[in-house]
This record gives C-alpha cells, sequence and structure tokens, in this order.
C-alpha cells in the first residue's frame, strides 16, 4: 500500500469514528431530553451520572483530537526534516537505480 492511499484510508477512519462519537453524543442527549419529565431519585441520579459521563467522554475526544493532531504535526515535520537532511542520498540511490535497471534492460535487448 502507498502512502498516499494509508494517508487516505486513516482520514476516512477518523470520519467514520468522529461521526459515530458524535451519533453517540447527539443520541445521549436526546435520550437526556426525553426522560426529563420521569422523576425519581434513581432517575435523577442515572441523569447526574450520565451528563457526568458524557462531559468526560467529550472532554477526553477533545484530548485525543489534539494528540493526534501534535503526533501528525511531529511525523510532518520529521519526514520533511528527513527529506531536506537526506536529499543527495535520495538522489543518488534514484540514478543508481535508474542506471543499474537500464543496464540490465540493454543486456537484455542484446540477447
Amino acid at each position: 500500500m502507498n502512502r498516499k492511499h494509508q494517508r487516505a484510508e486513516m482520514a476516512l477512519h477518523r470520519e467514520r469514528v468522529s461521526d459515530s462519537f458524535q451519533e453517540l453524543l447527539a443520541g445521549t442527549e436526546d435520550l437526556l431530553r426525553s426522560t426529563a419529565s420521569y422523576t425519581g431519585s434513581e432517575i435523577e441520579a442515572a441523569r447526574a451520572r450520565l451528563r457526568r459521563q458524557l462531559a468526560d467522554a467529550r472532554e477526553s475526544a477533545g484530548e485525543w483530537e489534539g494528540v493526534a493532531r501534535e503526533r501528525a504535526r511531529r511525523a510532518s515535520a520529521y519526514a520533511d526534516e528527513y527529506v531536506h537532511e537526506h536529499a543527495w542520498k535520495s538522489v543518488g540511490v534514484a540514478a543508481l537505480v535508474g542506471a543499474l535497471l537500464g543496464c540490465c534492460l540493454m543486456a537484455g535487448g542484446r540477447r
């Protein structure tokens, strides 16, 4: 798999996870609203616990997003630095591979 395909696949997975999480949050909020008319200490305690869990989930999602963004930024910076530091090595290796491939093709044509 090439890197472009991997990045596209990762972006698709990230979107799916984000969409699923947003649907979960929306469904939970709808559930809280629809049960607002119910009374009782157990229901109130369950609602309060669900609200806390929902707030914690939102906070965690924000943290995960921040961590993922920072990791992606560092990986991008590292890749950029590597390419700039080793540009001539990359060009040299590509030239050598091209020369070897050319020699093999020319030798194959003589037979």
